[in-house]
């Protein structure tokens, strides 16, 4: 996921994981690929660098729906 300017825009969740996760990146030939390639690409299960890339966004996407469901 390529680091943004953080801004007030974003909500706080958002920003405190941003602030915590890895940079990566899904491998070259799919960086600017359409979802559905990229879903078959990751379903082949030969990329290494785009399963990482997949398995942090999903961590990442959980961990904001856990700080914005226990906010005080």
């Amino acid at each position: 996921m390529p680091r943004k300017k953080l801004n007030g825009e974003l909500p706080p969740e958002v920003l405190a994981v941003l602030r915590i996760s890895p940079d990566l990146k899904p491998c070259p030939k799919f960086r600017k690929a359409n979802i559905d390639k990229f879903a078959k690409h990751l379903n082949e299960g030969k990329c290494e660098q785009c399963l990482a890339f997949s398995r942090q966004c999903e961590k990442e996407l959980r961990m904001m729906i856990f700080l914005r469901e226990n906010r005080n």
